[in-house]
């Protein structure tokens, strides 16, 4: 899956490190005793599948499940016509003290308000700027809560501390998706004591892909996606013919046609119903049973509307706050399509 990264030079610096992720659960501890305080990190690890199809957009989350007690990636409805989901270092902890853990996922949809409502109020009307303003709503407050980290921290080059996918529908444009990935510098300041600080995001188109190039299933992954060691994706199976989803993609006329748009790269002939139909038992197939699933559908018509919702527990708190959709984009000019 190709996938492009746009990023304005006034805002987005080019230092990429990124947090090596091992456990679900990181504590980081800090060396002096005169900052002596213990941080612990929860991961939500998993993987997203997007499906753009003629009448709706379809996000689904699979949780990786790597350790017990770590937060599954879920869907979060984000106004009518937009969904989005957060993974990575979601849940803070101090266990030392009687505050509630911070819960990233929870405040997720509330940042995203937020930022839109501050936009619409601005006369701001281009999605874009509406996706820039979400991604620097979650850096102010992931800023607030990484400055807890003062002790020096394993780095890989392919991890972001955070990972959002944003998908949705812009009127007069069509569907699209975005990835806005979160990634930090740490600086030794004394005494192996570290300062760390969250870099501006980076905002990576995922849909619509470029011209002439397949419109299908896009998968997003947390750990970042590693094609060489990792599972195969959905779409990877499907082109293999893999026995698992044959019977599946064949239970109706209607479903297998659908499907062979998916997978032809013409996903936006396919019909949601159909995609949706297929999709469901698909993940469960080709995950292990005790995988946590939850769906949503953005309708182009009728909006948000859930297929399998998240446990209670998981579930972010609703908003009320429904921002007007935007315009077209403006991080990528996007004439000629």
């Amino acid at each position: 899956m190709k996938i492009r990264d746009h990023r304005r030079p006034f805002s987005f610096l080019p230092f990429f490190v990124f947090l090596s992720v091992f456990l679900c659960v990181h504590p980081w501890f800090l060396p002096s005793p005169v900052f002596a305080q213990e941080v612990a990190v929860n991961l939500a690890e998993g993987r997203v599948v997007i499906c753009a199809a003629k009448d709706g957009i379809i996000v689904a989350t699979v949780d990786a499940h790597s350790e017990a007690g770590s937060p599954p990636p879920v869907v979060a409805a984000l106004g009518d016509l937009r969904a989005g989901v957060i993974m990575g270092a979601v849940e803070w902890v101090q266990p030392e003290s009687k505050d509630a853990p911070a819960r990233l996922d929870e405040e997720f949809p509330r940042l995203v308000a937020s930022a839109v409502h501050a936009g619409a109020k601005a006369g701001d009307s281009g999605s874009a700027s509406d996706i820039e303003a979400i991604g620097v709503a979650v850096l102010e407050r992931l800023r607030v809560l990484a400055g807890q980290l003062h002790h020096k921290i394993n780095i890989a080059e392919e991890e972001p501390l955070l990972r959002i996918v944003l998908a949705g529908y812009v009127e007069g444009y069509g569907p699209e998706a975005w990835t806005l990935d979160y990634r930090i510098r740490q600086e030794e300041l004394a005494n192996d004591y570290w300062q760390t600080r969250v870099l501006r995001p980076s905002y990576t188109q995922l849909y619509p892909p470029e011209k002439g190039q397949p419109r299908t299933l896009v998968e997003v992954r947390y750990p970042p996606e590693n094609r060489a060691k990792d599972e195969p994706e959905l779409l990877d199976l499907l082109r293999q013919n893999d026995p698992r989803l044959s019977n599946l993609r064949a239970a109706n006329e209607l479903l297998a046609k659908s499907v062979a748009f998916v997978v032809d790269g013409q996903s936006q002939k396919s019909a949601a119903v159909s995609d949706i139909d297929f999709l469901k038992p698909a993940l469960r197939a080709v995950t292990r049973p005790d995988a946590q699933f939850t769906m949503a559908y953005v309708d182009f018509d009728r909006g948000f509307q859930w297929v399998l919702q998240p446990p209670k527990s998981a579930a972010p708190p609703p908003t009320d706050a429904k921002p007007e959709e935007p315009g077209a984009p403006s991080l990528l000019h996007k004439s000629g399509r």
